[in-house]
């Protein structure tokens, strides 16, 4: 006689289930982790960079202290920025309420002035982002915060130009 063996049957409670549940989505995880790109693998490559950053509310007169030369250094975490290659200073305007004509018209904000710095360094670029030397992260739009040879500012960064990759 045959012994009588029955269906193979599997019977879980509720902690098993967790537990098989909370494993396979450990390996998934690991299986993922393994699988996917190396982001290192983004070979950066080395380039100069000239943007503009717009120095604004300062002090009338003060603009006259930014020269052609002067070093550039991030406040915040002293990350070196660059080279001043120009400046040009302009009106410090804003957006005022034109109560008249029920809109916003630009006016001159008096005893202030803004100034336009060209910056020229040296970057690293990847297919995201620009990164200078310093490692600062060079976006458009985004608000830096410097100190020059006499000079404190702060302001956006308005335009970058790339220029050839070495």
């Amino acid at each position: 006689m045959e012994p009588n063996k029955g269906k193979f049957r599997i019977r879980l409670n509720l902690f098993d289930s967790i537990v098989l549940i909370v494993v396979l989505l450990v390996g998934a995880f690991l299986a993922w982790n393994a699988l996917k790109p190396d982001p290192a693998a983004e070979e950066p490559s080395a380039a100069t960079v000239r943007y503009t950053i717009r120095f604004q509310r300062m002090l009338e007169g003060t603009g006259s202290l930014v020269h052609e030369g002067d070093l550039l250094v991030d406040s915040i975490k002293n990350y070196q920025m660059g080279r001043v290659v120009s400046a040009e200073v302009v009106p410090c305007r804003t957006h005022v309420l034109n109560r008249d004509a029920h809109r916003y018209v630009l006016a001159d904000v008096p005893g202030y002035e803004d100034v336009l710095v060209t910056v020229e360094g040296s970057c690293t670029e990847t297919e995201s982002e620009l990164l200078l030397d310093g490692g600062f992260k060079l976006r458009v739009g985004n608000v830096t915060y410097l100190r020059g040879m006499g000079y404190m500012a702060s302001g956006p960064v308005v335009a970058i130009e790339r220029e050839g990759l070495t």
